[in-house]
């Protein structure tokens, strides 16, 4: 368990790191915040200051990001006019409800609309950008390799000599039956971790 005063040093630093990164887009402050958090999570005390010590200050931290994002419109000569313009509103893949909604259809939309329910959760997680994409690539592809396995598994079964009697084809039914509940169970499972990847991301951690 992290020590009080290592959580303390992390939740300093990372809040200092995000008041100077209010000016770099959103998706680029979460990724960098999210990376950060994840290299200090679990440190003890002394780790955590001397990660953050090579880390270096938070400002120097937004400038460099700051440097390699896009030219665009500077939001630093907007600043002034903010108070007159309505607040751009944040795209919805960016929002927490829309990730949380993702999350939810991909682990129980297959139990209200078989497989098509699961598709549609696995595209709407697919187009979140609050998940990184090594996330995202073993939600999706996780439950397709255990099924695979399963499968090559009840082949393999089926070649046995004993595969031909009638015993042999209720044992084979019987694996049918256990892999597709197993896949039932991960698929939520899935879901579960991906709500627990969220916590502390985005704009409304």
């Amino acid at each position: 368990m992290t020590e009080p005063h290592a959580e303390s040093l992390r939740r300093d630093f990372l809040e200092r790191l995000d008041a100077a990164m209010t000016d770099l887009p959103h998706g680029v402050a979460t990724e960098i915040h999210g990376g950060i958090e994840e290299e200090l999570d679990g440190l003890d005390a002394e780790a955590t200051a001397a990660r953050i010590a090579q880390l270096g200050d938070p400002d120097t931290i937004a400038r460099e990001a700051r440097a390699e994002v896009p030219a665009g419109p500077l939001i630093a000569a907007a600043a002034p006019e903010r108070s007159a313009r309505p607040t751009a509103k944040m795209p919805l893949v960016d929002t927490r409800g829309y990730a949380i909604t993702s999350a939810l259809v991909f682990a129980f939309g297959g139990f209200v609309v078989p497989v098509v329910g699961w598709f549609v959760g696995a595209v709407l997680v697919s187009s979140s950008t609050l998940w990184r994409r090594w996330e995202k690539v073993v939600a999706i592809v996780l439950p397709f390799a255990v099924a695979a396995v399963i499968a090559l598994v009840i082949w393999i079964g089926s070649l046995l000599p004993s595969a031909g009697t009638s015993g042999g084809q209720m044992s084979g039914l019987g694996w049918w039956h256990s892999s597709i509940l197993f896949v039932f169970i991960l698929i939520p499972a899935i879901g579960a971790w991906l709500l627990w990847r969220l916590r502390r991301r985005g704009p409304g951690r």
